[in-house]
């Protein structure tokens, strides 16, 4: 027959007034299943070795003393997660998380990739591109960028598409880089170049030489000199004259009792003869008008008159 090892037992209220015979004596508790170990040999020095066992989804009570039940701590944690939030801010303002039944999400947004590797989540730029936001980089020949700020560098003209500005006088063509200098140069005589603020003025001198031909084209050139003097050449009137349908002569203005014109030209009915005129108050224009107010023939002084016929005409 096997060997057994028998306790001494019985009801737990009863420990106290029990003597142990030596210290370590054990003894069970048949109430609430507890066991008891004897501390020292005087009545009731047991002590209880172990703890009760609980059934307390809320543990309410708070013992020291008490073990709870799997199914307690379960319950007891389950429902304190459920509870809990896990509260953030963002710069649109603060939000939060059920950490029972929600997820916190990261969301990428333009110019930026979130990824994640086991519990690291790392958030970078992308890279720039003509239809995305991101991460740019600059060329330091062309940009130089501190604290965040970009400033544009010296360009030079090998980097500009269009790095010069052509220069024509309807025939020759000529290029001027830029940054270069664009010279705008007077003739002596002819014109004058001045420059201010960046404009640019072009005129005529106080006295202009014309090395070829001068077209006035107009009805009218009015000059204020008071002398003009020629070359050795010939003076050419009517030059638009193709039908001999004006006056040809000269005429000018002189006051006497009032403005008045006086002059010579030739009729263009009588286009053989010279006829000088004074005492006129109508200017002549295209012809002269000898019907005018004050109208009458001028006399003639000269040295004398070669190589002609004189004739008084007829009365």
């Amino acid at each position: 027959m096997a060997n057994k090892i028998i306790l001494k037992r019985g009801a737990d209220g009863n420990v106290s007034s029990l003597t142990p015979n030596s210290v370590g004596e054990p003894i069970w508790g048949t109430t609430s299943n507890k066991l008891y170990v004897a501390s020292g040999t005087s009545a009731g020095n047991f002590e209880w070795v172990g703890a009760t066992i609980l059934d307390e989804d809320a543990m309410g009570s708070d013992s020291n003393t008490k073990l709870a039940t799997q199914q307690s701590i379960k319950a007891y944690v389950d429902a304190q997660v459920t509870a809990q939030d896990f509260d953030f801010t963002t710069a649109s303002g603060s939000g939060a998380v059920d950490l029972d039944s929600q997820a916190l999400a990261f969301t990428s947004g333009e110019g930026v990739d979130i990824t994640h590797s086991g519990q690291a989540v790392t958030i970078a730029g992308e890279d720039a591109t003509d239809s995305n936001k991101g991460i740019a980089s600059f060329a330091s020949a062309d940009f130089t960028v501190s604290s965040g700020a970009v400033s544009i560098a010296s360009i030079g003209n090998a980097q500009i598409d269009n790095s010069s500005i052509a220069v024509t006088d309807g025939s020759t063509s000529s290029n001027v880089d830029l940054g270069g200098t664009l010279t705008f140069t007077a003739v002596a005589n002819e014109t004058t170049v001045a420059q201010s603020g960046g404009e640019v003025t072009i005129g005529l001198p106080d006295d202009v030489t014309i090395g070829g031909n001068l077209t006035v084209n107009g009805e009218m050139t009015t000059t204020t000199s008071s002398s003009v003097e020629l070359g050795d050449v010939n003076i050419k009137l009517a030059q638009t004259n193709s039908a001999n349908s004006v006056d040809i002569g000269v005429y000018g203005k002189y006051v006497s009792s009032g403005t008045k014109y006086k002059g010579w030209f030739s009729d263009q009915d009588n286009s053989d003869t010279f006829t000088f005129f004074k005492g006129t108050g109508t200017e002549p224009t295209t012809v002269v008008d000898t019907t005018a107010s004050g109208y009458a023939l001028a006399g003639i002084k000269c040295a004398s008159v070669d190589g002609a016929t004189l004739d008084g005409g007829t009365f």
